[in-house]
């Protein structure tokens, strides 16, 4: 859906797409060539450059050494956004589509709409495979660069890192919860085989204490308490806040000045793992990538133990 959006930036596009949604719809073309060259040709009385900016959805990987000044939430919604220069994104805003030129193009969709539909579907397909492929090659890299995937990130279970878990969660995500049970009965068991790596990914828009909760847990990171810690907020999501949070942090015994110091200065870590999510394809809470296999959702036992065997193979 996302594709369908960005193509209201087209200034020839977002024409067709209003005929075709606020427009009469007529029965199919007989010849679809024809209108498809006939929009073409339509096309060419366009100022240049015209349908040049597109917003895709990759990430840029490296983070911003200044992305700590943006907020948070700023930083999360300039993901996957264009990177067009200020200047063509000017020149694209004041291109003017002259009356009759839009209302030829307004006739041409009115009374062939399916080639409108037809392109938008091309489109969207071709998108997707390209993420598809992106998102593919990404986890390839991560499985053969472990040093860099795990990062400063808190790990547990095997020091030999040959078969590694990562687990993108959200604090206040309910089906992060309920995996974290299954997700320590499994790690008990497999502790001395499997190493658990934990990546932020909160969900801003859904879970107001997201965030503040993984700047708590960062922070006790840097005192060496984080499982500890992830294990108190998972325990007590009804409790999640700063009251809560301090509390946690003075009965783990950890310096509070410094615990207070670090939470302001975790958002640009936290932007690191969320980034890391989006370009191997993470979309949502929990999500666990062992060795390359994907298991999402509030994973059962079963769900991690058949996702090991396939990766001890």
């Amino acid at each position: 859906m996302n594709y369908l959006l960005n193509l209201w930036r087209f200034p020839i596009l977002s024409i067709l797409l209003s005929s075709l949604f606020l427009g009469s719809l007529p029965a199919r073309a007989a010849n679809q060539t024809s209108v498809v060259n006939r929009l073409a040709s339509l096309s060419k009385s366009l100022p240049q450059p015209v349908g040049t900016i597109i917003a895709t959805d990759r990430v840029n990987f490296t983070a911003n050494n200044n992305s700590s000044a943006q907020p948070f939430s700023e930083q999360i919604n300039n993901l996957g956004k264009e990177s067009t220069p200020a200047s063509e994104m000017l020149l694209a805003q004041s291109i003017k589509v002259s009356p009759l030129l839009e209302k030829q193009i307004l006739e041409v969709l009115r009374k062939h709409p399916e080639v409108l539909l037809e392109v938008l579907q091309k489109y969207t397909i071709e998108q997707e495979q390209k993420q598809q492929k992106a998102q593919a090659e990404a986890i390839k890299q991560v499985r053969t660069n472990t040093k860099a995937l795990i990062g400063d990130s808190p790990v547990m279970g095997s020091n030999d890192r040959k078969i590694v878990m990562v687990e993108f969660s959200d604090f206040q995500c309910p089906f992060c919860a309920t995996a974290n049970k299954n997700l320590k009965e499994f790690m008990t068991k497999h502790k001395g085989k499997v190493t658990l790596v934990y990546k932020h990914f909160p969900l801003t828009q859904i879970h107001p204490e997201a965030l503040p909760a993984a700047r708590a847990a960062w922070a006790a990171n840097k005192q060496g308490k984080f499982w500890e810690y992830h294990d108190a907020l998972f325990a007590n999501p009804a409790k999640l806040g700063d009251t809560f949070y301090l509390e946690t942090a003075t009965s783990l015994k950890l310096d509070i000045a410094k615990f207070n110091a670090d939470r302001k200065i975790a958002d640009n870590f936290i932007v690191q793992d969320f980034q890391l999510g989006r370009k191997i394809g993470v979309d949502g809470t929990p999500t666990f990538i062992m060795n390359g296999e994907v298991v999402t959702g509030a994973a059962s036992l079963a769900d991690l133990e058949k996702a090991l065997a396939k990766v001890s193979k």
